[in-house]
């Protein structure tokens, strides 16, 4: 049902941010050990994403039951990444988007082109042989 609290999966909410900016992104599904074995900040060099274990075991267990009681109405996910690539391709969006990030300089919290392509290569050396 459009504007329910569980409107998408991960794997929809991806794929939409693909679509909306254009497709040219290959997804590609990581495990977890992966990104650990490669010191990935959890949050920050990959946004949405937590190591498994105790201390982020309830990180996505929340329940919304009190606020959909309240009357929250939850729009459509893809709705809102419509609406966030919109205003990030305006004039000026990507700007303030990211202005809060330019103390970082050159230097930035995000997953660096190189250690993404080091997991990239971790993960197709795991990847069954095919002939």
């Amino acid at each position: 049902m459009p504007g329910a609290p569980d409107n998408a999966s991960w794997g929809d909410y991806l794929d939409a941010c693909v679509a909306a900016t254009a497709g040219r992104a290959e997804l590609v599904y990581i495990d977890d050990q992966i990104f650990l074995d490669h010191d990935v900040e959890p949050w920050t060099e990959l946004p949405l994403w937590l190591p498994p274990g105790p201390q982020s075991a309830a990180a996505w267990a929340t329940s919304c039951a009190k606020a959909l009681a309240a009357g929250l109405h939850c729009r459509p996910v893809t709705d809102s990444i419509h609406d966030t690539v919109a205003w990030l391709f305006a004039p000026g969006g990507e700007r303030e988007a990211f202005e809060d990030y330019r103390h970082f300089g050159a230097s930035t919290p995000f997953l660096s082109p190189e250690k993404e392509q080091a997991i990239l290569t971790a993960h197709a050396a795991k990847q069954p042989q095919t002939q």
